[in-house]
């Protein structure tokens, strides 16, 4: 079965070699055009094993007598007859048995008889309100889990449910965006004006207004941070845009154009290609968009105080799980530490560049207490000159839709802080990246 082979070739270049799951499908299929009319299929059986991998692990572990190939192949078979569904069963059973041979085919059988209810895949000595139960139900490592806790078994409960739901791609609608473009009912209005949730079947590579950048991808929050904090000129905002997406850059230079002074920062600007085009595409001379690898040497591009500034640092970004099969499986626990070094890092150095009476919002795609609240207490006691005005978590089963952290701050006096002892830091740089490897155990 040609269909199986290539699901597990992609299966095995993710897992081992430590290529994404689009990575490896882009690989495939461009490089052969006969093959190219399977593509969906494939990405459907692949993906659905990704998505339930630490289940198939876990109802595998103990055979023995088979390779991890071979181990691999009756994931596949079984994320079809629990999940997928899009093969026959008998079809995809038989080619398990053809690859497997008769004894080793006796031994996975009883999996092939079981269905996708939880009770009969999960053995019922495992508690159901457990971190196992949720880990090999929703397939999310238990050091996740103990991450997600801190807010309760609720929350947890349901952003696990949310983020095992078929993904919704969110767009942001330009102002020179056609809707007539589009089929009726392809785009779904949400309360946030201007962005549209998308519920064609084309995928949106192939749509020419997603390709020309007059829809681009874009979550609800993002543009209602933007809108709950505008500011009227004359006025100069800031933006440091640590972010694995180009969804805060873009969101102000299409709500701003070019009525304020706008400055905009980055690690890296080949990584926001989007935003650079953009600037140009309107014919902007008001926006300061540059790269700071170091956050804390930004003085020769930031020349005035700041009405406003927008700190969206890089984060565990937990939100990409239902966008992204392999998202934890890639995920590096071992950088968590000079994860929320970078963090604290991004938040002082922005501060000093805001106004007195300037507002700082500190935003970032998380459910870590580590990186949200913790993090905003630990700057506020270091810089009495801020206060706080509003902090909440959302989580992603709230109408935003996404999970993330919001502070916002307002300076009230000079600046007068002083940065935590490096001791102090380093102890608590320890502690945090003791805590999630300890979680991961």
């Amino acid at each position: 079965m040609q269909e199986l082979d290539l699901s597990l070739n992609i299966l095995n270049d993710v897992i081992d070699n430590d290529v994404t799951f689009a990575e490896s499908l882009k690989k495939k299929f461009q490089s052969d055009p006969a093959i190219r009319p399977m593509r969906a299929n494939v990405a459907g059986l692949v993906g659905c094993a990704l998505r339930h991998q630490i289940l198939f692990d876990y109802l595998v572990k103990d055979l023995d007598a088979l390779t991890v190939t071979e181990k691999r192949l009756v994931s596949l078979c079984l994320a079809n007859d629990y999940f997928f569904r899009h093969f026959e069963t008998g079809l995809i059973d038989a080619a398990a048995k053809e690859a497997l041979g008769e004894e080793k085919f006796a031994l996975v059988e009883p999996l092939f008889a079981k269905t996708s209810k939880p009770e009969e895949y999960i053995p019922t000595d495992i508690a159901r309100a457990s971190n196992s139960y949720l880990s090999l139900r929703y397939n999310t490592p238990e050091w996740v889990l103990k991450v997600m806790e801190h807010f309760g078994y609720s929350n947890t409960y349901r952003t696990l449910r949310e983020f095992a739901r078929p993904a919704t791609y969110y767009l942001r609608a330009r102002s020179n965006f056609d809707r007539g473009s589009l089929p009726e009912g392809d785009l779904v209005a949400t309360e946030i004006e201007g962005i549209y949730a998308y519920k064609g079947k084309t995928p949106l590579r192939k749509i020419e207004a997603y390709r020309d950048g007059k829809l681009y991808d874009e979550k609800p929050f993002v543009k209602w941070i933007v809108d709950q904090n505008k500011v009227e000129e004359p006025a100069e905002i800031f933006l440091y845009d640590g972010s694995v997406s180009e969804s805060f850059s873009k969101e102000l230079i299409e709500t701003y154009g070019a009525s304020i002074g706008m400055n905009i920062a980055c690690p890296n600007l080949d990584a926001k290609f989007g935003v650079t085009k953009l600037i140009k595409e309107k014919e902007l001379h008001n926006v300061n968009f540059f790269a700071a690898p170091d956050v804390e040497s930004m003085d020769a591009a930031i020349s005035h105080p700041q009405d406003l500034a927008i700190v969206v640092p890089d984060a565990t970004n937990f939100d990409l799980i239902p966008y992204t099969p392999d998202y934890l499986l890639h995920f590096n626990k071992d950088g968590m530490d000079a994860l929320f070094e970078s963090q604290r890092k991004a938040l002082n150095s922005v501060a000093k560049y805001v106004a007195l009476n300037g507002r700082l919002i500190y935003v970032i795609p998380t459910i870590s207490r580590k990186e949200g609240s913790n993090l905003v207490k630990t700057f506020l006691r270091y810089h009495p000159e801020f206060a706080l005005v509003e902090e909440k978590q959302h989580f992603p089963f709230d109408s935003l839709r996404s999970a993330f952290y919001y502070a916002v701050l307002v300076k009230q006096g000079e600046t007068v802080a002083i940065d935590p002892p490096i001791s102090e830091l380093s102890q608590v740089a320890t502690q945090g990246a003791a805590a999630f490897q300890a979680a991961g155990k």
